[in-house]
């Protein structure tokens, strides 16, 4: 079983109603290097890969779990992190698991390659709604569309 949540940091501005972005349209350095920030709430069968950083915008942490998924269809192992906070995970891929390695705190579990699907298009899937139902104005982003996803009954 995989448990798995954002949970938007309270001190990060752009969660808030009341922010205007002061750039005419956010593309992908706003989203992945800047706004958004949130913890992540990540349990896969009972191992605890949890990540409490400020710096970790959701958008970032969703394609970053794409880009291994990507990257595992190719090769066997692949390391990923963060664009601020430098959190690296590891994927290993046999022919039905992958094995996940996170550095800090240094754990390690399994899960199947669909498990893994799963959850990066879970991770795209919650980043956008999040990022929409504070900002409705972003659901026509035409960068977060192309790159994360359309937002929820678009």
């Amino acid at each position: 079983m995989i448990n798995f949540s954002f949970e938007p940091r309270p001190e990060d501005a752009s969660w808030s109603p009341d922010w205007r972005s002061e750039k005419p349209e956010l593309i992908g350095g706003d989203f992945c290097l800047e706004l958004f920030q949130a913890d992540v709430h990540l349990v896969v069968h009972g191992v605890d890969l949890s990540v409490r950083l400020p710096g970790l915008p959701v958008v970032d942490f969703a394609l970053l779990l794409e880009y291994a998924w990507k990257a595992l269809e190719t090769q066997s192992d692949v390391a990923v992190e963060t664009s601020l906070t430098q959190h690296v995970y590891s994927f290993s891929r046999e022919a039905e698991t992958v094995a996940l390695t996170a550095e800090y705190p240094p754990r390690k579990t399994e899960l199947s390659w669909t498990e893994l699907r799963e959850l990066t298009d879970r991770a795209k899937s919650e980043a956008v709604r999040l990022i929409t139902t504070a900002h409705p104005e972003l659901r026509d982003n035409a960068w977060l569309r192309e790159k994360v996803g359309a937002p929820p009954d678009a």
